[in-house]
């Protein structure tokens, strides 16, 4: 899963919710949600240290065929080196990606992330006036706020204990 960075406008106006160029009928909006999606920093760590433990060993057998042939031996040490560096770019990019919050809109279908963001209190302020919204029609407010966009599968549990998934 990746994201990317951008501004979205939010904004309520005459019983509707915009969120950049989606819109929303406040009256077919049956529930609203804030999650956490927070990286799970512990198994990027443990995938790091099992990685580097096959990329140190295929290191000492480049080593080991260097004595017989140099040039093999050269270039399966930099395989090792670079399959390291790639491991560490990965780790470095988990280990510094923010808790993002996500507000779910559910209307007729199945929910459907509206916005995410790495700012909580301004993620709950929108959260309560949408809420407050929902139940006065002559709620007004607009927002310019950074967003992030995320690219990865969507997938959506129905019931409990499921085991398979859907990708979107």
């Amino acid at each position: 899963m990746s994201y990317s960075r951008g501004m979205t406008e939010v904004q309520v106006s005459r019983g509707i919710l915009w969120v950049g160029a989606e819109t929303y009928p406040l009256r077919n909006i049956a529930r609203t949600s804030m999650k956490e999606l927070v990286p799970d920093r512990r198994k990027a760590k443990m995938h790091f240290a099992k990685t580097l433990v096959r990329d140190l060993f295929l290191m000492l057998i480049a080593f080991g065929i260097m004595q017989a042939s140099t040039l093999f031996g050269t270039l399966i040490l930099l395989l090792a080196l670079g399959l390291i560096a790639r491991g560490v770019i990965a780790l470095q990019r988990t280990l510094a990606a923010p808790t993002l919050h996500v507000l779910e809109l559910t209307t007729s279908g199945t929910p459907q992330t509206a916005l995410t963001s790495d700012d909580k209190k301004q993620m709950d302020q929108v959260f309560h006036q949408i809420m407050e919204a929902m139940d006065n029609p002559e709620v007004q407010f607009r927002y310019e706020m950074q967003t992030f966009n995320i690219n990865g599968d969507s997938i959506y549990q129905v019931g409990d204990h499921n085991v398979g998934k859907v990708t979107t």
